[in-house]
């Protein structure tokens, strides 16, 4: 699908000139503090982006994917593009020790790369770098997580590869996050030059002009409360007249207090924002939200409107409860086109059971997503962030991570303040993670989805901008149109010494017809083994996930029991037609997969991919009830360990 070219340049691109080379590093070190990067962070957040996200993930090693590390010089390619583009974050963690590769990337078709180097030796480099080119060109380096901020632009293509530099290694983890169509950095290069110590990076190409905003504040209005609450009651705390954009909202409430934050625009006859208030402040000291003291935030993300904006409050506690608080918004000269109205969704799932995901957020529209809270989500490793990006439209896109504390920027559950991007405290108390160096724009949908063991209660709250003012958010993954599909596996596949498939990797499924008698069949994990026969699982919308249906019988030990050489799986639906004949579907997957329709094979893909692969195929339904059945693989490869596929009719 053809997306248009939104030509804005990155703040810090387009405010700090050349000039700025002068910062010493102990300067910029101090501004690293939420209140000093909150401008270059936030200020245009709400200006919709159209490029189109990408995100590939690794967790490897020699014993998980034999015969792709074979030693010294030994290389992997991460990320092969085409295309115009950036790499806007590269995240990796390892055990302690001399680092396992080096990164080389080739831009625009290289044979030599332009820009080289360890883990330690990038991330260093990166923080002496004076000028700042991010929201935030580094963030602390904590408990081995090497975050890589500064964006790597190139206009034709991207390859990255690493090669080995150890003998072995243990395991070794990778996410890279980067953007297609998009000419926002055209002409703009990253270079380095020496090594180790030496490792100098420097742009070439930089632009110097200022940013100028389309529309410019005239002038800042503050309206204060103090109000008391009866339980059950509603009240209006501040209703402003636009155009505008609420740049702070600060709120002061009592302990233990239950109270319900709604936000709306424009009149409108639903709630943009729809969170209880103490998970939509949480407990953070960060450039989105800022706790003051117990009880007493800030929320710093900005909420433009066209013509009003009104912040109410409903206490849905059993005591009466007085709250004070402040919101302060800009007024502006006109809502330009391009802007996106805030909205924050809060979800919970009263108890997980393994097998399905938490789900975060489900709306239909035009927007992109910054990021979300997250609570009371245990031992989450294993469980991580999945996101369909429109899903109900021509050209999906997949976005899948690692485990749960690489997506806040972590890794080993480590927790501390990675501003303005991440900030951690436990897996209970809440994190947060807001891609404000590289937002996910979609223009039809987007769902996302949180990976969690069972018998847990997670909370999360999404954070976005949309086009329309109104709630068009689906809950509980749209179970509505929403499909439920008698599922089976995971089946390992045979391979030889040196990691290929050996023969068929379907062969090593039962017929359906034997499920269908009720026989049962061994499925393995990793080493984690049990009998099944059909089982159940509910697509969202049109997206089917598969990554935990072991956890119908089993509980993963960890993430070791993620991931292997490459498993098979069923899927099994029925479709009714009422009048038959060839009906075009659209069709995403990543690996190998067959597809049967009455029996018969429609179907057939053996090639792997770097995300969604989207293709229309025509199944021949005949009139009535049809049976449809998926014969699907995973392996190792971009995506991690995700298993699944999209079918939706056109």
């Amino acid at each position: 699908m053809k997306r248009s070219i939104f030509p804005m340049l990155v703040f810090a691109l387009a405010v700090w000139g050349m000039g700025c080379a002068e910062i010493q590093r102990k300067d910029l070190k101090a501004s690293i503090s939420p209140d000093a990067l909150r401008p270059g962070a936030l200020d245009d957040l709400f200006v919709l982006r159209d490029y189109l996200a990408g995100k590939n993930s690794f967790v490897e090693s020699p014993e998980r994917h034999i015969g792709a590390w074979t030693g010294t010089g030994c290389r992997y390619t991460l990320l092969d593009v085409e295309g115009s583009g950036s790499i806007r974050h590269i995240w990796s963690t390892r055990r302690d020790g001399p680092p396992h590769f080096d990164f080389e990337f080739f831009v625009d078709g290289e044979s030599q790369p332009s820009l080289r180097g360890t883990d330690v030796d990038l991330v260093r480099a990166m923080e002496e770098y004076p000028i700042p080119v991010a929201p935030s060109n580094w963030v602390p380096l904590g408990n081995r997580d090497f975050n890589f901020y500064l964006p790597i632009p190139f206009d034709e293509s991207m390859r990255v590869d690493v090669v080995q530099r150890e003998p072995s290694f243990w395991l070794w983890f990778c996410q890279l996050d980067y953007r297609l169509e998009d000419e926002s950095m055209k002409g703009v290069r990253l270079f380095s030059r020496g090594e180790g110590d030496d490792l100098e990076l420097f742009y070439a190409g930089m632009p110097t002009q200022r940013k100028i905003q389309s529309t410019p504040a005239l002038q800042e209005e503050e309206k204060s409360f103090d109000v008391s609450l009866r339980p059950n009651e509603m009240l209006r705390l501040v209703k402003f007249e636009g155009p505008g954009i609420v740049r702070e909202l600060r709120m002061r409430r009592p302990d233990d207090a239950n109270l319900r934050l709604l936000i709306r625009y424009e009149g409108c006859d639903s709630f943009a924002v729809n969170s209880p208030v103490d998970p939509f402040y949480g407990p953070f000291q960060g450039a989105s939200f800022y706790q003051h003291a117990p009880n007493d935030s800030s929320c710093y993300l900005p909420m433009p409107f066209r013509e009003q904006c009104e912040i109410l409050l409903r206490n849905e506690g059993n005591e009466a409860a007085r709250v004070w608080g402040m919101a302060r918004a800009e007024k502006t000269s006109g809502f330009s086109p391009s802007w996106g109205y805030f909205h924050a969704l809060h979800q919970r799932t009263e108890n997980t059971n393994g097998h399905r995901l938490h789900q975060v957020l489900y709306t239909r529209g035009r927007g992109h997503w910054v990021g979300m809270s997250l609570y009371k989500t245990g031992h989450d490793h294993g469980g991580g962030d999945f996101a369909v990006i429109d899903g109900e439209g021509e050209d999906p896109a997949f976005l899948h991570g690692v485990n749960g504390e690489d997506y806040f920027t972590f890794a080993w559950f480590g927790k501390g303040a990675h501003h303005p991007y991440a900030a951690a405290h436990t897996n209970d108390e809440g994190r947060y993670r807001h891609h404000l160096e590289n937002v996910y724009p979609f223009n039809h949908s987007i769902a996302v989805e949180w990976g969690a063991f069972a018998d847990l209660s997670p909370e999360s709250v999404a954070v976005w901008y949309q086009d329309s003012p109104q709630d068009l958010t689906l809950s509980d993954g749209a179970r509505t149109e929403s499909v439920e599909w008698d599922v089976f596996g995971p089946v390992p596949i045979p391979f030889d010494e040196s990691g290929r498939t050996k023969g068929d990797p379907f062969a090593v499924l039962p017929p359906v017809r034997e499920l269908d008698a009720g026989k049962e069949f061994p499925c393995r994990l990793i080493e984690e083994t049990y009998t099944a026969g059909w089982m159940k699982e509910w697509s969202v919308g049109p997206m089917l996930n598969l990554t935990y249906i072991g956890r119908h019988k089993t509980e993963i030990a960890g993430e070791v029991e993620l991931g292997g050489m490459g498993h098979a799986f069923l899927a099994r639906r029925f479709i009714e037609s009422e009048e038959g004949g060839e009906t075009p579907f659209l069709f995403a997957h990543d690996d190998p997969i067959e597809i049967w329709a009455n029996g018969e094979r429609v179907f057939a893909c053996g090639r792997h991919f770097n995300g969604f692969e989207n293709e229309t195929i025509y199944l021949p339904l005949k009139k009535g009830r049809n049976e449809i059945v998926v014969r699907l693989t995973n392996y190792f490869n971009r995506n991690f360990n995700w298993t699944g596929f999209l079918l939706r009719e056109k």
